[in-house]
């Protein structure tokens, strides 16, 4: 019986096959059981949209299933993480303003898609490591959540539901800022849109090291290959899964609750400073 016809190889993937599917936006790399990802558009910084956001419940499960992979480094391209937004991309979803267009858009493409998304990260069986090449405003999870966050010199968190959107702080960042930053300056964070910047980020432990944005990839590459390439198969895995562990229960017991708050509030509340940014989209 060949390897595919195999119970094994019904759930194994291979980097070759899945790698196309995902390189409008992610570019993915191995060496030596350890697999780049580095988010992307046209090859320049990310702008998010909703085609980001709904690929990377399938990345990460593709890249679970491969036996293959046994770290994963997390970065951006260019100047910035994740800190630019696709409103266009948005509007032609149905996704825009605080209201939505269609059912379809306002459930798959937010309330499922987020409820979704932190968990295939935290459910990855192997380390993670984050290496945050620039600004961070949208999704912190993908950087803050992982193993080990290391940052850029030029790296800045912010958050920007409340303060430049009008909405409800509920797709993670509630439980990320709580746990990082205590609970009363994680309030403050996301009422203000108060950005930290890397210095203060390493002070706070949001980030373990902060280097040089020309450094920054490799010195992720080299804590790959000597803090987890070193040990056995087993062991990366067994501690990875030991020590996410906390992260994984906060956000199975509180991402619904904070989605629900954040799409009930998009679906009947007033227009927000957002809904001028999408009206500018939609005339263009």
């Amino acid at each position: 019986m060949s390897e595919a016809s195999s119970a094994a190889g019904l759930y194994r993937t291979y980097l070759d096959d899945y790698r196309p599917k995902f390189d409008q936006f992610f570019a993915l790399r191995r060496e030596d059981g350890i697999l780049e990802v580095r988010m992307h558009t046209d090859g320049g910084p990310l702008r998010w949209g909703g085609e980001v956001h709904r690929m990377l419940v399938p990345l990460f499960q593709f890249i679970d299933h491969d036996e293959d992979n046994e770290v994963v480094i997390i970065t951006g391209t260019g100047a910035s993480f994740n800190a630019a937004t696709d409103f266009g991309n948005f509007v032609r979803h149905g996704v825009a303003g605080v209201r939505w267009d269609n059912e379809r858009a306002g459930y798959d493409m937010t309330y499922r898609d987020q409820t979704r998304e932190p968990l295939s990260l935290l459910s990855l069986s192997v380390p993670v490591i984050c290496a945050i090449n620039g600004p961070i405003t949208t999704h912190p999870e993908l950087a803050l959540v992982n193993d080990i966050v290391i940052s850029s010199e030029t790296t800045t968190i912010s958050d920007g539901h409340w303060s430049r959107g009008g909405i409800v702080p509920g797709d993670g960042v509630q439980i990320i800022f709580r746990e990082l930053l205590g609970m009363n300056r994680g309030r403050y964070f996301l009422y203000t849109g108060e950005r930290i910047d890397a210095a203060e980020a390493l002070l706070l432990g949001m980030v373990a090291e902060i280097l040089p944005a020309d450094q920054l990839l490799e010195r992720a590459w080299q804590l790959a290959r000597e803090v987890f390439m070193t040990k056995s198969r087993v062991q990366r895995r067994l501690t990875r899964s030991l020590l996410i562990q906390p992260w994984r229960e906060l956000f199975v017991r509180e991402l619904g609750l904070g989605m629900a708050h954040e799409c009930l509030g998009c679906a009947i509340g007033e227009p927000a400073p957002f809904a001028s940014l999408v009206a500018t989209t939609r005339s263009a």
